[in-house]
């Protein structure tokens, strides 16, 4: 599949679309998802590392529509609305997430944020989180239609979502392991009918 073919099918960067309806579809689970998992915790007795734990469970279920909607084919309004807002809410879990995980159970602390993850997935960590911030400056805020932006957006669905993979189906275990799969299970079967479209496309 050449990369004219998919930057044709992913999501519009001149109009989401976004409305009531794609907002509230969006921001609903968002709003479950995230106190769910800042409510959880407080049955624990350590509220820094259960939250960690339960917010990186809540971004992993939002970011699931987001690279579905990214994957499958199409470049409706409405997909592209749904995939940027999905997309952006997940990150704001993340993001409290790698709160809770820095300032919490790492004291705010460089060394133990180095010791405690190891050198290599610390520097996968940042640039993880740059990328995908990178990206969501230039869904909100770039309307061009330049190359450069959907390669890289292509890319950075490539890298973040098979980090999503790679941590929640085997370096984690638990409950994760679920959401894990689910998540792989249905990006595959996004891609499936992306390419089920893109044959009947040459062939009709």
């Amino acid at each position: 599949m050449s990369a004219t073919t998919i930057s044709a099918t992913t999501p519009n960067t001149e109009g989401y679309g976004t409305g009531l309806l794609e907002f509230t579809l969006a921001f609903v689970p968002f709003g479950f998802f995230l106190g769910a998992a800042l409510l959880a915790a407080e049955t624990t007795m350590d509220l820094d590392f259960y939250r960690t734990v339960y917010t990186i469970w809540a971004t992993t279920a939002l970011v699931t529509p987001a690279l579905c909607a990214f994957a499958l084919p199409g470049q409706s309004a409405r997909k592209g609305a749904l995939w940027l807002l999905f997309w952006s809410f997940a990150f704001v879990v993340y993001i409290v997430h790698a709160g809770y995980a820095y300032f919490g159970v790492y004291h705010g602390s460089v060394r133990e944020f180095l010791d405690g993850q190891g050198i290599f997935p610390a520097a996968n960590n940042v640039v993880f989180t740059l990328w995908w911030a990178f990206d969501l400056l230039l869904a909100w805020f770039y309307r061009g239609a330049a190359a450069w932006v959907q390669k890289q957006r292509i890319g950075a669905h490539v890298y973040i979502g098979g980090v999503f993979v790679v941590s929640t189906v085997i370096l984690k275990h638990g409950f994760i392991n679920v959401l894990g799969i689910i998540l792989t299970l249905s990006v595959l079967l996004c891609l499936v009918i992306r390419l089920d479209a893109w044959r009947r496309s040459r062939t009709g």
